[in-house]
């Protein structure tokens, strides 16, 4: 079963192309952490500034230097269907799986959302992650979708940000016994756990992975003192991290650990210096190593 932390890792750039030395910096720094895996060219990886050729790119790079030391997912975000095939065609037999977004602006109904995933569920002998988030997307999958969804053999987990954290409770007890369910959201991530989470595909996990499986392993220990003292250590920088819009927190906290540029593209730019002096103060409290 696909659990633990994932971390929605970032593309780093370096003059407007992407900065394949700094990323292979930066994946090493992951793989040696705790976390179970990561996702290249997500969301959090300003996959919509990317191009095709730029993507596959990342992929290949992610797959060399990972090396098989924690689980790849690539990052299918895209509103047309015929374009989501041809990335996984294009990467299918390096990674370990996908996460695939509801298809955006467009407001798709019900059925249409399934038969897109369906259609991605049938293409690829690769695992899928669905991924909810009605707040970037404009339209939700619902339970009766994602109960039938969850029948399809590869279809294995839901990347679900949602402010009802009773999902993963209710809808947990109509889907199969191995699927899992995965917190979004950074900030809810440990309310979720409780509720039946059994990961999160998280962003503050790129700058604090240790501390993050930390959380985790102490909540599964049932080390709920262990759980609860590192739970507030870090809900600060959850916060911090979609102070301004995202990446561009934690793309500036990578830079501080020396991984990467601040660098984003546009209608992106680098963060406030305000938030600039409140991240550093999270990072000195938390003892992460920055230069």
């Amino acid at each position: 079963m696909i659990s633990g932390y994932i971390a929605a890792v970032v593309t780093p750039f370096s003059d407007g192309k992407v900065d394949i030395e700094s990323f292979e910096k930066y994946l090493s720094f992951l793989a040696d952490s705790k976390i179970f895996g990561v996702v290249v060219c997500g969301s959090t990886g300003e996959s919509l500034s990317l191009s095709m050729q730029e993507k596959v790119e990342l992929i290949k790079a992610a797959h060399r230097i990972i090396g098989g030391k924690i689980k790849l997912f690539a990052g299918v975000i895209d509103a047309a269907t015929h374009n989501c095939l041809d990335f996984i065609k294009k990467t299918e037999e390096i990674v370990d799986g996908f996460l695939c977004i509801c298809p955006f602006y467009i407001k798709p109904s019900q059925n249409q959302i399934y038969e897109h995933f369906k259609t991605i569920s049938d293409a690829t002998k690769r695992d899928i992650i669905l991924y909810n988030n009605p707040g970037r997307v404009g339209t939700s999958i619902d339970f009766s979708t994602l109960k039938k969804l969850s029948s399809q053999k590869n279809v294995v987990a839901v990347k679900e940000c949602t402010s009802d954290l009773s999902v993963f409770s209710t809808w947990r007890a109509a889907v199969k016994e191995d699927f899992a369910f995965l917190s979004g959201n950074d900030d809810t991530a440990a309310a979720a756990l409780s509720m039946g989470a059994v990961g999160v595909i998280s962003v503050t996990a790129n700058i604090a992975p240790e501390l993050c499986s930390t959380m985790l392993s102490a909540f599964q220990q049932n080390n709920l003192e262990r759980f609860a003292v590192v739970r507030d250590a870090l809900e600060p920088l959850h916060k911090l991290m979609f102070a301004e819009p995202s990446p561009g927190p934690v793309k500036y906290a990578l830079s501080k650990l020396g991984l990467m540029k601040e660098e984003l593209r546009m209608p992106l730019s680098p963060i406030s210096s305000t938030l600039k002096a409140k991240i550093d103060k999270a990072m000195r409290e938390l003892s992460l190593e920055t230069v």
